[in-house]
């Protein structure tokens, strides 16, 4: 049997359309990465529990909602919108808390229209315009263990902070007696800053940068701008 070009052509055109594949330029630049879900639907996500977005560029997509891994086809439109197939996941059973927040993420998942990458996050939008989830692309990392002497009590807060430009700051902050550290995710940037005496709240300083927080406000500043820049106003995100 012989097919023509055209014939065969027409055959892989058809298919490809059948399983939602999609040539990989179709694909928008800077997508196809493995994201981590920060917030659904502004109701925040567990700490510690990670659920993963991973956008291919065969046009298809995966990951781990929390407790279960799964995986679906996603299509973009010429106008930019994007639509995200029904997922098939495994049947694993976790905790209730686990399971909830896997749920709402193939909910909101579900309701997702437009995308939109800002300061390195990933923002999810419904048809509305309405916010369905932010993601920070997920990097390689090394666990670091630290050993301090004499002491008993360790106590670790994660705290998210808006900031003037859009930009979003994660701060770690690890406290073990004698020893505070803020350890600051915001862009490109990883910096562990320690504690410097300060008059008033608390004051950070780590590589070029310092970080001066009093309540709910924080101060964000790159020390090789000179004395007289500003510093980032930012405020502790709801």
């Amino acid at each position: 049997m012989r097919f023509s070009v055209n014939a065969l052509a027409a055959v892989l055109l058809s298919l490809g359309s059948a399983t939602g594949l999609f040539a990989a330029e179709a694909l928008p630049p800077g997508l196809s990465a493995t994201w981590v879900v920060e917030d659904l639907s502004g109701k925040g996500v567990i700490d510690n529990l990670q659920t993963t977005l991973e956008i291919r560029t065969d046009g298809s997509y995966g990951g781990n909602g929390g407790c279960n891994t799964y995986r679906g086809n996603l299509k973009f439109e010429a106008d930019g919108s994007v639509t995200f197939a029904p997922a098939a996941a495994t049947r694993k059973m976790c905790a209730p808390a686990v399971m909830d927040q896997e749920q709402r993420f193939f909910d909101a998942l579900g309701t997702v229209k437009s995308w939109k990458l800002e300061n390195g996050l990933l923002l999810l939008a419904d048809k509305d315009g309405g916010h369905a989830m932010r993601l920070a692309m997920l990097r390689n990392t090394t666990d670091i263990v630290l050993q301090i002497p004499n002491t008993v009590t360790v106590d670790r807060q994660t705290v998210s902070y808006d900031c003037d430009g859009d930009l979003k700051v994660k701060a770690d902050y690890i406290n073990a007696e004698s020893v505070s550290l803020a350890i600051l995710t915001f862009g490109e940037n990883f910096v562990i800053a320690s504690n410097v005496i300060a008059g008033s709240g608390a004051r950070y300083a780590g590589g070029q940068f310092e970080w001066w927080t009093k309540g709910d406000e924080g101060t964000l500043r790159d020390m090789t701008s000179g004395a007289v820049v500003p510093g980032i106003a930012c405020r502790k995100a709801p």
